[in-house]
């Protein structure tokens, strides 16, 4: 039977591209150490579309607009490093430092609450054990991040090669996109364009929402956890918005570091650990009632159970980049699948009333 064979009134898929999938797929995989400019300035190009649009639908050429977009988001983004690296990279390396001490500053706290709770040895011994562990992995991630982010290639490659890509993908972002929608199979094209339309809407939504939600919690939490003097306050601070994009593994991970912090900087004092939690709350609560219904919505429309399972998915397939991508792409699938269960809503499977046959008895 040819390939063009049809069977079940349905055309099967040609093997030779299978294989050009699989090679695409493997290609990607394999080159994906030197993707990351190039992802990066595809998904400020995907972003900054609309403005380029607006700006081109006021008589503006479109390579211009690309050209005045680009400059005016990369100056904004240049000054706010040039400010911030200064404090924010003496505060992380102090803090990488002392993290050890940090953690070996609870040793007495622990003790004292191991003599309170019983089997002081084991519970002493287990508790050292862990922090030795924990300070031991923290200096050694601190270490590789450290290494890996401010390797000189890998910089130059990020901030000369992606404005470069971000202002050819910008300029010609409505030419690529038609001459994709023209490659589509014509059966299924409307189905396809309709997906995207949806996907695009949640993605974009989604992610230019949580990034003004981001920003607007790392600025609070530096400047509270600043006016009751945490040390490395702009550091937990910053780092507190940008794990926000990664939800409630975020929220554990940083309150986890400031109570840290706390504790080393002031023993279990209730006052000055309950201000950094309350700022926290508060954070949380302006989050949840203000920056979220506003500016993201429920354009991801995802039962919270899927969110975590994403993260840890997300994780465990690619590491830290996997945890950031996670729910932008679970937002994405959840749009493909809500459209697979609408299919089998309608299809015969699901609708067939037919009586299953009666089962038949044999005599002996």
């Amino acid at each position: 039977m040819s390939e063009g064979a049809v069977l079940g009134g349905r055309r099967r898929i040609p093997i030779r591209w299978i294989l050009v999938a699989a090679i695409i797929l493997w290609f990607a995989y394999a080159t994906r150490g030197v993707l990351g400019p190039f992802v990066a300035g595809l998904v400020i190009a995907y972003l900054l579309d609309p403005v380029a649009d607006r700006l081109e639908q006021r008589g503006v050429p479109r390579w211009v607009a690309a050209m005045l977009i680009l400059v005016g988001f990369f100056g904004v983004f240049a000054l706010l490093i040039l400010a911030m690296a200064p404090l924010v990279a003496a505060q992380f390396q102090q803090l990488v430092q002392n993290l050890p001490q940090l953690i070996q500053s609870l040793g007495p706290l622990v003790e004292r609450l191991s003599d309170a709770a019983g089997d002081v040895v084991a519970i002493e011994t287990l508790s050292n054990d862990l922090m030795h562990r924990a300070a031991a992995w923290l200096s050694t991630l601190a270490s590789g991040i450290l290494s890996r982010g401010l390797a000189v290639f890998n910089l130059l490659a990020l901030f000369v090669m992606m404005p470069v890509v971000a202002f050819y993908a910008l300029r010609d972002y409505d030419a690529l996109t038609t001459r994709i929608n023209a490659w589509w199979p014509s059966r299924y094209a409307g189905t396809i364009r309709r997906l995207l339309g949806e996907s695009d809407a949640a993605l974009a939504g989604f992610v230019r929402g949580q990034s003004l939600v981001c920003l607007s919690l790392a600025i609070f939490y530096s400047v509270g956890w600043s006016l009751i003097g945490l040390n490395y306050a702009l550091v937990l601070g910053t780092l507190a918005g940008v794990l926000g994009f990664v939800p409630y593994l975020g929220v554990v991970v940083s309150v986890g570091l400031g109570l840290l912090v706390g504790l080393g900087q002031w023993g279990p004092d209730v006052l000055h650990l309950g201000l950094i939690v309350g700022i926290f709350f508060v954070g949380q609560l302006l989050e949840s009632t203000v920056l979220t219904p506003n500016l993201i919505g429920n354009r991801i429309g995802l039962h919270p159970l899927w969110v975590l399972f994403a993260v840890f998915a997300g994780g465990e397939l690619l590491g830290i980049l996997g945890v950031f991508l996670a729910v932008p792409v679970a937002a994405v699938l959840g749009v493909v699948m809500r459209w697979l269960l609408g299919e089998y809503l309608k299809s015969p499977l699901f609708l067939d009333d037919e009586p299953p046959p009666e089962d038949v008895t044999v005599s002996a």
